[in-house]
């Protein structure tokens, strides 16, 4: 009588969680937003993750859960199930849940890249744990070491992929302490890198000039102050970004360098 009890609980929580999937559908299709977690194989191919290393089993935020491997088609980014086809399964893992006599359900496994799960298996039991208001859930955890930032649920992986750049820009050239009032920001990726790299040709080149070796903060501050401001100046009073409202000045710069020897 009481497993009934919890069957019938459990069959509510799939209806209503069902409910909600339907109406995420209905706003994403009309919003042309991304209803769907992220797709874990997509993550590891544009950001180059290799070598995770096991971690044990440990606690993790389910708000922090954006993707699978494997079965991302499957769940909207909320860990709505999008198919009645895992009906059966869903409502035995529930009863489960909600039956505190049960035993509860094994852990399930997710590889982590920055501050973000991907499920390996058990993506069910995240889907009845969102529904039934849980904040964590036991996982066996995999990690890879690769820093990216930016991931969520729906996100464009350009987006993140470019965020992961930048980052790793400001970590390397302290532009934010040296020049606080810089406005360098891209809208594409492969542009921080194109910067990076001039940033060395100066370090290289001043010291040839000066005979003796230019520290990279001095490098960092002679490329803001001599290159990119002085082009960015021109490129402001020029006009031309009124013709680009997505794209920023630095956008410009990097056009305009790699297109030096045509221009000229």
């Amino acid at each position: 009588m009481v497993s009934h009890i919890y069957q019938q609980q459990a069959k509510r929580e799939w209806d209503r969680a069902r409910r909600k999937a339907f109406w995420a559908e209905l706003r994403a299709d009309f919003g042309g937003q991304d209803r769907q977690i992220l797709n874990f194989d997509q993550i590891a191919d544009r950001f180059e993750l290799s070598n995770a290393f096991y971690e044990g089993v440990k606690r993790i935020p389910l708000n922090k859960i954006v993707g699978s491997v494997g079965r991302y088609q499957d769940f909207t980014d909320a860990f709505l199930p999008t198919t009645a086809a895992m009906e059966e399964r869903w409502r035995n893992i529930a009863t489960l849940y909600l039956d505190a006599t049960s035993g509860g359900v094994p852990p399930i496994a997710a590889y982590q890249v920055g501050d973000t799960y991907f499920v390996r298996d058990g993506n069910h039991r995240v889907s009845v744990a969102n529904q039934l208001d849980m904040v964590d859930i036991e996982a066996y955890i995999w990690h890879y070491p690769e820093s990216v930032v930016g991931l969520a649920a729906g996100i464009n992986i350009d987006l993140a992929l470019l965020e992961t750049e930048r980052q790793a820009f400001l970590d390397q050239t302290q532009i934010d302490l040296l020049r606080p009032a810089h406005n360098i920001r891209l809208t594409a990726p492969e542009g921080y890198n194109t910067i990076l790299g001039q940033i060395i040709y100066y370090q290289y080149a001043l010291s040839q000039i000066d005979g003796e070796e230019i520290s990279y903060p001095d490098a960092v501050t002679a490329w803001y102050d001599m290159r990119y401001e002085v082009t960015e100046q021109v490129i402001e009073q020029s006009g031309i970004m009124k013709s680009f409202p997505n794209r920023t000045l630095t956008d410009f710069y990097i056009w305009i360098i790699r297109r030096h020897w045509e221009l000229y």
